[in-house]
């Protein structure tokens, strides 16, 4: 049985903050991605574990091992948040 998501739990692009905005837009956009202690490097971006994990609760973000590696990737619902951003 599949986990049920509520939707009207969505938050509005609103209520992210501008860091959270930028974490989005880099793991988006950027493939190159490292894990540098707690901390990320997307691209060009360093961003802080506090930015990731706050998107991890929100679901918007996961961490995934791919060929051995640590990657973030963007949920389905933060797939969703992408769009409305670049609207």
């Amino acid at each position: 049985m599949l986990p049920h998501v509520d939707h009207t739990t969505l938050i509005a692009p609103e209520e992210l903050t501008r860091a959270q905005h930028n974490a989005l837009r880099a793991i988006a956009f950027f493939r190159r991605q490292k894990k540098i202690g707690s901390d990320w490097l997307v691209g060009d971006k360093r961003l802080s574990h506090r930015v990731i994990g706050r998107l991890e609760q929100l679901d918007l973000v996961e961490e995934s091992l791919i060929r051995g590696e640590p990657m973030l990737q963007l949920t389905i619902v933060g797939e969703a948040m992408k769009a409305k951003l670049l609207q």
